[in-house]
């Protein structure tokens, strides 16, 4: 079938209005015209035969269409993939790439063509398999990665490759693609390639789910800014997730000095914690005993669900009955009431002294004062990690040389 006559029996068959179904006269507007064929026997430009392709795609796509027509449409698509001019082949594949019976030859001629062809059916094409993804990523230019890689789903093995082919912009792009299947380990053979990629970096730490392990690993790496969100978006062991809260907390507050902005950051910090299933009662615990009562204040507001202010009317009641039904609120056990409450106690008798490592001292005064009010209660209060958490925290307070408290 030449090109002119293939179309003039496409438009035969669907310009008939007495084989027209509804649907197809409904979608005429789209479809080729007598006019059209009339401009293509004249005029057999690039340009006509691009907007000949993107008529034809749109009536496949809309209208309803017997087999036979379907056959004959696929073999005029089959004509334009072979096309001389890139940009009809072109207009071909952004105008089939979401065809769900697009033929499996037909996206393998378009994903093998030159990158601004190949774009769309590497990135959209579902009849592609895994095994063909597979071989267009070891023949492929940095452009048909980078298309491989943004893929609504990619297979585990073809992350595996996209990893594997040492291209900062194409691994930057895979492991920020929450559709990948990314192993553990091709998470970190990405950061052991490129440890100072910035972009790396952050596409791993905006996936979804990140292995303990790799998110681990990231919190040296990474930014502040990246940091806040490794700590309250991804799982890290409690001894590592509280030390960054309590970084991120005395860099926005200077050292716990109250003011509206320091109050503004801490609220937000314990509002995206909770959001997230990371406001812990280990890290709640941990926060308090270490002198951070802003964050008690606040983390007890956001999962109690009332004003910030009233919880810290309720956290410093002096007769103790406050902080019991806050504790009630939030629906966290009352045996914590002992452990906050000296806490506060501690916190509120004291003052920093200004001299050099003062917030060490004032730190390990409190960590010393509430384990001794542990020691004294027969309840269970406190887990014995976040126990060895807070002896072992003394011992790096204070350093090389004990500090007098």
């Amino acid at each position: 079938m030449s090109f002119r006559d293939g179309v003039r029996d496409k438009v035969t068959k669907s310009g008939d209005p007495k084989g027209e179904s509804p649907k197809a006269k409904e979608s005429a507007g789209h479809g080729l015209s007598a006019q059209d064929v009339a401009r293509l026997a004249a005029d057999r430009s690039g340009e006509s035969r691009q907007a000949t392709v993107q008529k034809l795609a749109a009536t496949y796509a809309e209208s309803e269409m017997s087999p036979a027509e379907r056959e004959a449409v696929m073999a005029l698509f089959q004509m334009f993939a072979r096309d001389a001019e890139q940009r009809v082949r072109a207009a071909l594949a952004a105008s089939v790439k979401s065809l769900p019976d697009l033929p499996h030859d037909l996206a393998m001629i378009l994903a093998s063509d030159e990158a601004e062809v190949a774009g769309p059916i590497l990135e959209s094409a579902s009849v592609l398999t895994e095994a063909d993804l597979l071989m267009l990523v070891r023949d492929s230019d940095t452009a048909k990665l980078l298309s491989i890689a943004k893929r609504e789903h990619v297979p585990g093995s073809v992350a595996d490759a996209l990893v594997d082919s040492g291209n900062e912009a194409v691994v930057a792009t895979v492991v920020s693609n929450p559709g990948a299947d990314l192993s553990d380990r091709a998470m970190e053979r990405a950061l052991a390639a490129f440890p100072n990629s910035e972009t790396v970096k952050e596409g791993l730490v905006s996936r979804p789910v990140l292995p303990v392990t790799i998110a681990e690993r990231l919190v040296n790496l990474v930014s502040e800014r990246l940091r806040e969100r490794l700590v309250t978006h991804h799982a890290l062991s409690p001894d590592m997730a509280t030390d960054l809260v309590l970084e991120s907390r005395e860099r926005a507050t200077m050292s716990l000095l109250r003011g509206a902005r320091s109050t503004l950051a801490v609220e937000a910090l314990a509002k995206q914690l909770h959001k997230n299933g990371r406001l812990t009662e280990s890290l709640i615990l941990r926060a308090a005993v270490l002198g951070d009562i802003d964050f008690l204040e606040s983390s007890l507001a956001v999962i109690a669900g009332i004003p910030r202010e009233n919880a810290r009317l309720l956290v410093h009641d002096a007769g103790r009955r406050g902080l019991a039904s806050l504790l009630k609120k939030a629906d966290l056990p009352g045996r914590l009431a002992v452990v906050l409450q000296t806490a506060v106690e501690v916190a509120d008798e004291t003052q920093f002294d200004g001299l050099e490592r003062d917030r060490e001292r004032y730190a390990v005064r409190m960590i010393e004062r509430v384990l001794t009010a542990v020691d004294e209660n027969p309840d269970n209060i406190l887990d014995q990690a976040d126990v060895d958490y807070l002896i072992r925290k003394i011992d790096r307070l204070q350093g090389p040389q004990a500090i007098a408290c």
